[in-house]
């Protein structure tokens, strides 16, 4: 009886061994056919692991601070807001999180009412603490959704001082902060790797975005890569950093020096056409860039769109002006507002740098200012010589009004026949002037022509 009681005993355990074992298995099968990806900057921190068997992307989103209200948080899929899946989360006054899912139409405040298939809530993984706050959900995806590659792209949206109530559908105040970011869901997803996620260690312990004093280098790997959008976009800057910050100042300082010390406006025309060219192919080529999705949505770009036109009706005033006398009003206006656009322009290209997930080193933008300082630095030169240009132009002003009055006065002056001027016998006649043919130089009538070739008979002597 007991050697057939431990015969059993000894059953029972092999057959546990091998669950537990087949279990072991298809639990590294199943982390084998996982992928998984982090990014974080100073305000969020995103999390994604993508199930390709289920078709489904595991999120985990989190940020510093909780166990009171801190704002709203919000990721979601795709490089824009446009039809972007997006998880908003935030904080009650209980210090319960609240998820909300939401999409938008545009660069609008985003609505509960979605296409997209309904997340799956993971309260369980959810918290908010001193520690820092966490939200965890999944994305299912569609049929017709491509399948995550190794620069998926997300952008998210922070607003720190607007603190919703508890409901899913409680309005929200426009962000504050925005921007995107890109995962590699080609990467394997390995248990280590979750140990950074609080949805997945047990600890409740979120991921810490990253401060300004990290490793920004590290933290934008992710975001560089050459792809079809960042092509455009780094053409689309060069195009405008090349026409406002080479051509456009090139042809105002050639207009200002040139007034005084050589011909200007060829030059400055020829240029002036050029930098509109660079500035509309760089137009043409962000709009391509940003293609079914919302266009102007920003302040950069408005501000853009506004610079581009006030640009060309300055080409078409300039022009104009050209044509009108030195120192008239239109020409003036045509200096003002050049200036003026162009200070606009450079500040609104410094403020482009920023937006971009590339990561510009800053840099970057002082460069920029410094060189735009330097251009500045120039045309205040030029402008010594503003007075010596109003000088010469005053003369020439005053000459050619005194060559007018002297014609004027010496056509008054002329006879329509011959000089009754008599001339003393020591007195030299005068040479004619320029102005009107001497007397003896008119030729003679029709009436003396006719009479000297008519036969005249001879006279009768006495």
């Amino acid at each position: 009886m007991i050697g057939a009681m431990s015969k059993l005993s000894a059953v029972i355990m092999a057959c546990l061994l091998l669950l537990l074992s087949a279990s072991a298995n298809a639990q590294s099968t199943d982390q084998a056919s996982l992928f998984a990806d982090t990014s974080c900057n100073s305000n969020v921190c995103l999390r994604a692991v993508y199930s390709p068997s289920e078709r489904r992307m595991n999120m985990t989103m989190s940020a510093n601070g909780g166990g009171a209200p801190m704002g709203w948080y919000a990721v979601g899929t795709g490089s824009r807001m446009d039809g972007s899946n997006m998880m908003i989360g935030w904080v009650d006054t209980t210090g319960k999180v609240v998820m909300s899912q939401r999409t938008a139409s545009g660069h609008s405040n985003p609505s509960t009412s979605i296409t997209a298939l309904a997340a799956t809530m993971e309260p369980a993984h959810s918290f908010s603490n001193s520690s820092g706050t966490v939200w965890a959900w999944s994305f299912p995806m569609s049929g017709s959704e491509t399948a995550p590659s190794a620069s998926t792209p997300f952008i998210w949206a922070v607003n720190k001082q607007n603190n919703p109530d508890s409901s899913t559908s409680a309005s929200i105040r426009r962000h504050t902060a925005y921007g995107s970011m890109t995962l590699d869901l080609t990467k394997p997803y390995t248990s280590s790797s979750s140990s950074s996620t609080g949805s997945n260690t047990g600890t409740n312990t979120p991921v810490t975005p990253a401060t300004n004093g990290g490793n920004t280098e590290d933290q934008n790997r992710s975001h560089r890569v050459l792809n079809r959008n960042n092509r455009l976009i780094i053409a689309h800057m060069v195009m405008m950093i090349v026409a406002w910050f080479i051509l456009v100042p090139a042809a105002i300082l050639i207009g200002r020096y040139g007034r005084t010390f050589f011909t200007w406006f060829p030059a400055h025309r020829g240029i002036q056409i050029a930098a509109f060219v660079f500035v509309l192919i760089g137009m043409v080529l962000i709009i391509v860039e940003v293609g079914s999705g919302t266009h102007f949505d920003s302040t950069h770009a408005k501000a853009g769109l506004a610079i581009f036109i006030i640009m060309f009706v300055q080409m078409l005033l300039g022009a104009v002006g050209h044509k009108t006398k030195r120192f008239n009003v239109s020409r003036i206006v045509h200096v003002v507002i050049g200036l003026g656009v162009t200070v606009a322009a450079i500040w609104n290209a410094t403020a482009g740098l920023h937006l971009w997930d590339w990561g510009v080193p800053r840099w970057a933008s002082w460069i920029l200012w410094i060189w735009a300082a330097l251009l500045f630095v120039a045309y205040l030169a030029g402008l010594a010589l503003l007075p010596r240009d109003l000088r010469e132009w005053r003369e020439k002003s005053a000459n050619t009004r005194g060559e007018k009055q002297e014609y004027l006065g010496l056509q008054n002056n002329a006879s329509p026949g011959a000089s009754t001027h008599q001339h003393s016998p020591g007195e030299q006649p005068t040479s004619p002037t320029a102005w009107a043919n001497p007397p003896l130089q008119q030729a003679p009538s029709r009436a003396y022509q006719s009479y000297a070739h008519q036969p005249h008979a001879p006279s009768g002597g006495i």
